[in-house]
């Protein structure tokens, strides 16, 4: 899968949900470190999707991402 197509998939995720889903999370399913899957949101943020970010407090300590 290239980046363009996980960003899609990702995108689609996150628009079908009513809850947040962590970056942890989506950084498991698609099998690529959470650095990448942060990077991967800021990529779709700069293309003007709207995704909020908030800081889940944990151990893990990972944001949740969302469709507004």
């Amino acid at each position: 899968m290239t980046g363009s197509e996980r960003r899609e998939q990702i995108r689609s995720k996150l628009s079908q949900t009513q809850v947040p889903v962590s970056a942890t999370t989506l950084a498991k399913q698609f099998n690529v470190s959470r650095q990448t899957i942060v990077g991967d949101i800021s990529l779709l943020r700069a293309h003007g999707t709207a995704i909020v970010a908030t800081l889940q407090r944990s151990e893990e300590h990972t944001s949740e991402l969302q469709s507004p």
